[in-house]
């Protein structure tokens, strides 16, 4: 056979040319997708028919991705502080979180700042905490590791968001899976709460609608008042719905503000989560308020129910519990030696001392033993009828956490066991289980030392899981696991400033089946928004059924 001609080559050049944009026109189906987006146009007739088929383009080419771009930038948390915003873009959608800055954060400092190293904290951009240089690392980090993967590969996508950790931060691993199981609900047509049911692999009927703990009152580092004590809650407890729940700590809340404003300027002043901070400084003064605003809803309540369900406020039942936060007046070990990172010295002292002083101003402090710690958390608990207590000793001091549970559940001296809350000689059952007559909440004390072990010392029988101090979505859900094959009750504890969607917090409680959620008080925008989500979660009619007193779970 002879050689081509030029022309037969190029004739042969232009049908495998033919060949190869049919091809991939077929591959791609451009052509009866632009057809498509043409058609709709001209159907619509759009004012800006190219700005309409952008749009619609733009559509087309991102509904078949999972995650095709993570966007990471530098804002600012509830309390003014940098944090960072984790946007995830998908083909079904943005998906944004943020958690505080103050959780593992990896903040702009010494010596990587504005390429100026020496430069003092006083002069670096928020003293030295911005993000504005980690945001741009995690986001080329995050992308190069995301990009292709599916919203719904929650575990394998928290696996890589773990090893990033220390390049990276916890605050921005825990914002980036926030994001990805709000993608991820997406992707699997399920409301949020389902769908965390579903990685939880829990069956929807367990479900729950949790008992709200409002915050009314904060001292320690919550206030600018004298109280050690962080924290006064309430529990409406008698609620037989989470909207009568919300409007009891609602009213309560204003009866105590106007019990509070009778004493004067500063008294109703709200604290950095959502409490008032009352100028007192004992807590039995405290409670006169609190006792005060009790009998006045009581009052108003004796045979109307204010739109509410009847049972719920005939008997009408709060219950009063207080968050110590010891580790924040614990007084500090002499002379500890900085080590090579920079950090204090592992605290491996075996007695404890307490400054209840420490918020006073002028004071030299107030020392207190262990044992005359308990005796006063003891003293509160009994003359002020206490249900709870978060964190009542330091994380260290286990013993007194020991002796605390031994106290008030093997020495009980107030005779039998009262279970339908009705007035009597015995001790009441705290949310529905017999076995617990004070709950004891670990915040800290079993991050320390693991939750197995702090249940064989017998020192708490409660923990109050916080989502920011898990690296990841799937490793606060294994918390929950562990909690329930151990039998603990668990609080789905708020911060201030720390995962601010109120949503994603509320559907977290409601799918892992939490009993209890502490989400602050009612004087913050930011807390009232969380408890808002769980009201609008509860009036669905396929909601979950609300736990009323039998909230140990």
């Amino acid at each position: 056979m002879g050689r081509e001609s030029p022309d037969e080559e190029q004739t042969h050049e232009e049908v495998r040319e033919r060949d190869l944009v049919e091809a991939y026109l077929g591959e791609h189906a451009l052509e009866q997708s632009l057809n498509d987006v043409i058609n709709q146009v001209v159907a619509d007739r759009p004012e800006d028919p190219f700005l309409v088929l952008s749009r619609l383009l733009y559509a087309k080419a991102t509904s078949q991705k999972g995650i095709f771009y993570v966007q990471v930038q530098e804002i600012l948390d509830a309390r003014g502080q940098p944090t960072v915003l984790v946007q995830l873009h998908t083909g079904k959608g943005v998906f944004d979180a943020t958690v505080s800055g103050c959780t593992g954060g990896l903040p702009d400092k010494l010596p990587v700042i504005e390429d100026q190293p020496m430069l003092p904290l006083t002069k670096q951009r928020h003293g030295g905490k911005g993000y504005r240089k980690r945001a741009d690392k995690a986001q080329n980090a995050l992308n190069d590791k995301l990009a292709g993967m599916e919203p719904t590969e929650q575990s394998v996508i928290d696996s890589i968001l773990l090893a990033l950790e220390p390049e990276v931060g916890r605050n921005i691993c825990v914002a980036t899976s926030v994001a990805v199981c709000k993608a991820g609900a997406k992707y699997a047509e399920l409301p949020l709460h389902e769908y965390i049911a579903k990685l939880l692999e829990m069956p929807t009927e367990n479900m729950c609608i949790p008992m709200p703990m409002f915050s009314i009152i904060n001292g320690g580092k919550l206030a600018s008042n004298k109280m050690f004590i962080q924290e006064v809650t309430i529990a409406p407890s008698s609620a037989l719905t989470f909207a009568d729940a919300l409007q009891i700590g609602a009213e309560f809340t204003n009866l105590v503000k106007e019990q509070l404003d009778t004493r004067g300027l500063g008294f109703s002043n709200s604290g950095a989560f959502g409490g008032f901070t009352p100028q007192v400084q004992v807590l039995s003064e405290v409670f006169l308020f609190l006792r005060g605003a009790y009998d006045e809803i009581r009052s108003r309540y004796d045979g109307a129910a204010h739109g509410m369900t009847k049972g719920s406020v005939s008997p009408l039942r709060i219950e009063f519990g207080l968050d110590v936060s010891a580790d924040e007046f614990l007084a500090p070990v002499v002379a500890a030696a900085p080590t090579p990172e920079g950090g204090d010295e592992a605290d491996t002292r075996t007695t404890f001392s307490y400054n209840t002083d420490k918020w006073v101003q002028g004071s030299s402090g107030v020392a207190k033993s262990s044992e005359e710690m308990l005796d006063m958390i003891r003293g509160n608990v009994r003359e002020l009828e206490i249900t709870s207590v978060v964190d009542p000793f330091a994380r260290g001091d286990v013993k007194t956490h020991t002796a605390l549970y031994i106290a008030e559940h093997d020495q009980d001296t107030l005779g039998t066991v009262d279970t339908d809350g009705s007035e009597g000689g015995g001790r009441k059952v705290v949310g529905g289980d017999p076995n617990c007559k004070l709950q004891i909440v670990s915040r800290k004390l079993h991050e320390l030392h693991g939750l197995e072990n702090v249940l064989q010392e017998r020192a708490c029988n409660t923990i109050a899981l916080q989502l920011e101090q898990h690296p990841s979505l799937t490793r606060a859900l294994e918390a929950v696991l562990d909690a329930r094959r151990l039998g603990v009750a668990i609080i789905l504890s708020a911060q201030s400033g720390g995962i601010t969607d109120g949503n994603f917090l509320a559907s977290f409680a409601v799918g892992a089946g939490i009993g209890q959620v502490k989400f602050g008080g009612l004087a913050s925008a930011e807390c009232v928004e969380r408890y808002n989500q769980l009201l609008l979660i509860a009036d669905d009619e396929l909601a979950p059924g609300f736990v009323n007193a039998s909230y140990r779970r």
